[in-house]
């Protein structure tokens, strides 16, 4: 099967098979989570999103919020819960060592550790906002949280060939105007991202993670070029990072 250029939200099979075929054919994946808060310890993953080309990401979620209820629900897809099969998924990646890209990986492999009881710790390749780091000290100072993914991606969107200011200002008023529309709230403090449409939302999250990968694939060709490579790789960054700050 040929795949599109194009976001995915997983809640059939035929894309539930798109998505395996995707993560089956790709050596390297980048992941991120979408949380009911900030806390791991009882915060629970609504869903996560991967993506292994660029121009391509897959949004599956495991709870939805039910309007009607007023609670958050788990999905199922052909009566398996999508919690068991993300966690299938999750062991794939780790049985076929799949490198793997987050953006703040700390938090994300603590929810999917918490949640799932998967620890991706050994396979997080890179960390976005760490590579950036090393390669451009400074980070995207003047654009917002020097190393947030948004700021970073609309320093290098010329680079990216992509309009990512505009874009991550249409995505951020579509969802909290999509939250606050549906009855959440939008604070700093509680950000109630599972009360947007699910449309909004998965659109949202696969094009953080086709952003995260094309940021990683930039600045690796940086990386390169500044000779940084087995520092970032084996003799420092990431080593230290996997092994001290996790």
């Amino acid at each position: 099967m040929q795949l599109e250029k194009k976001y995915y939200t997983v809640q059939d099979s035929e894309t539930l098979k798109l998505l395996f075929q995707h993560i089956n054919e790709s050596d390297t994946l980048a992941v991120d989570t979408e949380t009911s808060g900030l806390n791991p310890r009882k915060d629970k993953i609504v869903g996560w999103s991967v993506s292994g080309d660029e121009g391509i990401g897959f949004y599956l979620p495991t709870l939805v919020w039910n309007f009607d209820k007023g609670l958050l629900e788990l999905q199922k897809i052909d009566d398996k819960s999508t919690e068991t099969i993300s966690r299938n998924l999750f062991k794939l990646m780790v049985e076929q060592n799949k490198k793997l890209v987050f953006h703040n990986a700390s938090f994300d492999v603590q929810f999917i550790k918490n949640f799932f009881g998967i620890d991706l710790s050994r396979q997080i390749w890179v960390d976005t906002g760490l590579l950036v780091h090393t390669v451009y000290e400074e980070g995207a100072f003047g654009f917002g949280n020097p190393f947030g993914l948004k700021s970073i991606a609309i320093m290098n969107q010329k680079a990216l060939g992509l309009d990512v200011e505009k874009a991550a200002n249409e995505e951020q008023i579509e969802l909290k105007d999509s939250i606050k529309n549906n009855g959440g709230s939008v604070t700093k403090e509680s950000f109630e991202i599972y009360k947007a449409d699910l449309d909004i939302l998965s659109k949202y999250a696969a094009a953080d993670t086709d952003l995260t990968l094309r940021i990683c694939n930039l600045y690796l060709d940086k990386l390169r070029d500044e000779g940084l490579e087995d520092f970032f790789f084996r003799d420092e960054v990431m080593p230290i990072y996997r092994e001290v700050t996790l």
